[in-house]
């Protein structure tokens, strides 16, 4: 695959997730998530109170694609011929011939189940299949038939109780959850996202945009990066030891998971957002709470990575203080930041949790070329100021 039809499909996508955080306020997890499910071909279920933006942002990012969509809401009461289609009573009576007029459904790109654990068992049974194998399979008939679907999102108000409600819900490679936006800044950000942009979106991207980077992102799982070594190994070194610290405080991450799900997403990542040291390192980090099945489990979760981290998490933030130093123009305390990180001792810092070591080295390496570029941006300051005496 040519390195330039990559670049121009992830240009895309990131142009895409972009609007979508200027169209979906103060949701940003859940943008990143869906964008990464998207690349991993993956499907999520985001769990929130209604009004959050659930259906608004799958249905928006279907237009920015140019993609099929189909949404529908369950209810206890959903036949499966309403939402996948009814038989053709007139073709039945004409010749005895059956035949279902399918849904879109089944020609869709997204689809959007809204209330999805609300559904009963015919649906259910209906509904994994479609997730699992991407097919479906005709009630009457037994027929299967192969489906269009890339990601299907579902919704829902609260976790699902039911063990028999537990197996679709573990199908969802990436569990996200949203609540209300009660900062007064986002919600003036929410206002002028409704009322001043215009709300015409036209494509920004295609689904050939999403199918070029999902391949990429396959391949990756397997390949070797230059002076780190196989993508595979790099995602053990840095996922077992914070899955087992996750295990030992009760977050059951399963091996399917570690085996299959986290590897998509992980790639997914990398795919998205570039081959870069400081992705591969941070990569585990910010799609780890994605395997939480409770909010509870979400914040369990971010505090094993800020244990596990402990200086190194210090030293992230730092390094996060510099940039927005830079770009506020106060390079003078950027340069001390840099400096502070630059100073550390890696061995030391590393010596009781040895796997972060390549964690440690990635910030170090990008505060020092930060530094190197604040150095360039002062000495071309200094030769234009000398000109202009």
């Amino acid at each position: 695959m040519e390195t330039n039809t990559i670049e121009t499909a992830r240009k895309n996508l990131l142009t895409v997730e972009k609007k979508l955080n200027e169209l979906v306020i103060g949701h940003e997890d859940f943008i990143r998530a869906l964008m990464l499910s998207v690349v991993a071909g993956e499907h999520l279920v985001v769990i929130g109170a209604p009004g959050t933006a659930k259906s608004y942002a799958i249905r928006t990012l279907s237009i920015l694609l140019e993609a099929k969509f189909y949404s529908y809401l369950l209810t206890r009461f959903t036949s499966y011929d309403e939402l996948f289609g009814t038989i053709d009573v007139a073709e039945l009576a004409k010749s005895g011939t059956f035949k279902r007029n399918w849904s879109k459904i089944i020609d869709s790109d997204f689809i959007f189940l809204d209330e999805i654990f609300k559904a009963n068992s015919a649906i259910l049974n209906s509904l994994l299949s479609i997730l699992q194998e991407r097919i479906v399979y005709d009630p009457i008939t037994g027929q299967p038939l192969q489906a269009s679907v890339h990601t299907c999102v579902g919704a829902s108000n609260e976790v699902p109780e039911d063990p028999e409600l537990l197996a679709l819900y573990d199908r969802f490679a990436v569990k996200v959850f949203v609540d209300y936006i009660d900062n007064d800044a986002l919600i003036l950000r929410a206002l002028q996202a409704r009322w001043l942009n215009n709300h015409n979106s036209l494509p920004l991207a295609t689904m050939q945009d999403v199918k070029i980077l999902n391949n990429y992102a396959e391949k990756l799982i397997t390949a070797r990066i230059k002076e780190l070594g196989e993508v595979y190994k790099l995602y053990h070194i840095n996922t077992v030891p914070l899955v087992k610290s996750l295990r030992s405080q009760g977050v059951i991450v399963s091996d399917r998971t570690i085996i299959e799900k986290l590897p998509k997403l992980f790639t997914a990542y990398l795919a998205l957002y570039g081959v870069t040291i400081d992705n591969v390192m941070n990569a585990v980090f910010d799609i780890i709470t994605y395997t939480a099945r409770s909010k509870e489990e979400v914040t369990t979760i971010r505090k094993a990575i800020d244990d596990s981290l402990g200086e190194v998490a210090e030293l992230a933030k730092k390094l996060e203080k510099a940039r927005e130093f830079v770009k506020a123009g106060n390079l003078s305390q950027a340069k001390s930041v840099l400096a502070e990180i630059i100073n550390t001792d890696i061995n030391t810092l590393a010596s009781k949790t040895p796997w972060l070591k390549p964690r440690v080295e990635a910030i170090v390496s990008n505060a020092s070329q930060l530094l190197k570029n604040i150095q360039s941006i002062e000495e071309q300051i200094s030769r234009l100021a000398g000109e202009t005496q």
